[in-house]
């Protein structure tokens, strides 16, 4: 991947710090959680550039997300002089894609309605390739997960275990790209994604009892923190000991309360905050690959914080179990 200056991205840094105040504010999500009707949350939506739809139907909130999407893609792939720092966030649209299709066909149910078409490879042709075994045109690290993710569900029909094997390729391949690309800006997030990953691997393990072999097979290299050091019995001292002094030490406490019995949604929060905080250190970037890939997280974050909300809102939870789900905006 050709390394382009920061001086390459005065025109794409221009156009978002102009377009990025339609980002929701937190006070904006706060407003759309505490919506009382249908009506006042689509036009809350709409206020901030969003299609009309009922948040009511889940269906139509994913297509508006889909179409949200869309307009942020085509925009950075017209303008951003490196589109390739883009398509490593799409790598994990096509695994999302790839488990769907396995375990669709292994159930004989279509899998193309849950399919994303954010992926890099069309839903359809990756389907007729997987199905042909015409692998060919894939990264070979793709590729070759497939086979052998086939290979375990064939053998074992337990699709957790073939989502691990895709789970590592994933992993494997969004760092070597996001290596590949020269920034460090990227690396940095990617590298905090998969720490914050372990984590919660990590803990569920814990709690399930699962031994030594299973999480050699289910936590991730390439992280700022080793491997093996989730690989240690979960204590409440040990997480202290282990996050402490890294990126993710602003979790700790939450990682303790989820290891002893609490739910996970607190420490879901914890992190993604921390990579939200993370993109937010780009705003002090005037130009660069920075800022384009900082609007992109945002914009990601943005799309999940309103699915959160509607989807809490459709399940009838009080407006304060939605706010304690609900991430921080990029924008403040």
């Amino acid at each position: 991947m050709k390394k382009h200056k920061d001086t390459d991205y005065l025109h794409i840094s221009a156009r978002i710090r102009c377009i990025e105040g339609q980002l929701m504010t937190n006070a904006q999500l706060t407003r759309l959680a505490e919506a009382g009707s249908a009506a006042e949350a689509a036009k809350l939506l709409e206020e901030k550039g969003w299609p009309a739809f009922d948040w009511r139907d889940m269906g139509q909130a994913e297509r508006a997300i889909g179409q949200r999407r869309r307009q942020v893609m085509d925009l950075l792939y017209q303008h951003c002089p490196d589109p390739q720092l883009i398509e490593v966030f799409r790598l994990k649209y096509d695994y999302h894609n790839i488990k769907a299709i396995l375990k669709g066909d292994a159930q004989r149910v279509d899998p193309l309605p849950l399919l994303s078409d954010a992926a890099l490879i069309l839903p359809k042709d990756l389907a007729r390739m997987m199905r042909e075994n015409e692998l060919d045109a894939m990264n070979p690290i793709m590729a070759e997960a497939v086979l052998q993710a086939k290979e375990m569900l064939d053998r074992t029909s337990d699709p957790q275990l073939s989502d691990m094997v895709l789970d590592r390729a994933e992993t494997r391949q969004t760092l070597e790209t996001a290596q590949a690309s020269g920034s460090d800006f990227l690396l940095g997030y990617v590298r905090r994604s998969i720490d914050c990953n372990n984590l919660r691997t990590a803990l569920r393990l814990s709690r399930m009892g699962k031994g030594l072999d299973y999480a050699q097979r289910a936590v991730n290299p390439g992280g700022s923190i080793a491997p093996e050091a989730f690989y240690e019995p979960m204590t409440p001292e040990y997480i202290d000991k282990l996050l402490a002094g890294t990126p993710l030490e602003p979790a700790t406490e939450s990682a303790r309360r989820a290891l002893e019995g609490g739910g996970f949604a607190p420490l879901d929060k914890a992190c993604d905050d921390l990579l939200i905080e993370y993109a937010r250190s780009a705003r002090m970037v005037p130009f660069g690959e920075q800022t384009a890939i900082a609007y992109l997280l945002a914009s990601e974050a943005e799309f999940a914080a309103v699915r959160s909300v509607l989807a809490g809102k459709n399940a009838g939870l009080s407006t304060d179990k939605i706010m304690e789900r609900l991430r921080i905006s990029y924008v403040v």
